[in-house]
């Protein structure tokens, strides 16, 4: 009950912390949007629509080979004032799969939100932090081999994870960036019993031998982010993520999430883009094939890929900040 307490606790801090102030962004562009971007919301949103084919090896949520639709929604909303720049994201993501003789099936399902707050203190870094949520939109069904449901393993809130970190931000060059945290708490939260009883999502057994609804992680964080057009019309953003667990063994307490995109801009409408997704969590079961063609649940790496072609459409506006005439604006400390 400590432990849910903690995170609960941190997570409210870093949500209270970011909504407060303005606050610090989470690409590797923000050193150059806090001292050249004039003061002000910075709004924008992108939609696309694609036709993709993905596939999954040992992915815990289930996802099958396939030809699929997809559509994903992205809004941000930044806000910046002097050296403080708040951050928001939010990104919707849906789609859909047709197997020869089967039903539509989904393939992709994601709701997440993001915020972030930070103070430039020089020129390389900031003192950040942040907090996330991520969840899904609809139910997810493990399938047999016929295409026949077995039983629901998630939803809505189930599973849920939120993350929370205090630390600071080295931004060297527009590029790269390195944010490093020894405060960071994670928050695994399934509503469902049933769904709980699984033990799919990383969520603990009770001493009653049921699944608990709430597991929280409590440790240091370190996030690496490289964002790059490398050739023109052809970009290339990757974000790794390393969590150490202070709470359990050497051997249990490493979380790895790497996600990298590869977009290119055929023309202002359409896009191609190739996204790969890696996740390594102790605590999280995955099914792994047997010789016999059966599945079973254990520990694995987590691999889901997507490559896409597709309709692509942004909107972005500035608001500036009014600011009197006799204000002065701050100046940017320097080293």
């Amino acid at each position: 009950m400590k432990k849910v307490f903690l995170g609960l606790g941190l997570f409210a801090l870093v949500i209270t912390v970011s909504v407060a102030q303005p606050t610090k962004a989470e690409t590797t562009d923000d050193k150059v949007k806090v001292t050249t971007n004039p003061d002000g919301w910075k709004l924008g949103g992108t939609g696309s629509l694609n036709f993709s084919q993905a596939g999954f090896y040992q992915w815990a949520p289930g996802g099958t080979n396939s030809i699929a639709f997809q559509g994903l929604l992205t809004g941000i909303a930044d806000y910046k004032s002097g050296n403080h720049l708040w951050q928001n994201r939010l990104a919707m993501e849906y789609g859909v799969q047709k197997l020869k003789g089967l039903p539509f099936r989904k393939n992709a399902d994601r709701l997440e939100y993001f915020t972030k707050y930070g103070y430039r203190i020089s020129d390389k870094w900031y003192v950040s932090s942040y907090a996330n949520f991520r969840s899904q939109f609809t139910k997810t069904y493990e399938y047999d081999s016929d295409g026949n449901k077995l039983r629901n393993i998630s939803k809505f809130a189930s599973p849920m994870f939120m993350e929370a970190a205090i630390g600071m931000d080295y931004i060297p060059n527009k590029y790269f960036s390195m944010f490093l945290s020894p405060i960071a708490g994670k928050m695994t939260v399934v509503t469902d019993d049933t769904i709980a009883s699984y033990l799919l999502h990383g969520n603990d057994q009770n001493g009653d031998g049921i699944g608990d609804n709430v597991r929280s992680e409590f440790g240091a964080t370190a996030i690496f982010t490289y964002n790059q057009e490398v050739v023109k019309n052809v970009n290339i953003l990757s974000i790794l993520k390393v969590y150490k667990n202070y709470l359990k063994g050497p051997a249990q307490n490493i979380d790895v999430d790497w996600q990298t995109t590869i977009g290119l801009k055929v023309t202002k409408f359409i896009s191609a883009n190739v996204f790969t997704h890696f996740v390594w969590d102790y605590d999280m079961l995955v099914p792994k094939k047997q010789d016999d063609g059966t599945y079973v649940n254990g520990r694995g790496i987590q691999i889901r890929d997507v490559v896409g072609v597709g309709f692509t459409y942004s909107l972005n506006k500035d608001i500036p900040k009014e600011v009197p005439a006799n204000v002065e604006q701050p100046v940017p400390p320097s080293n």
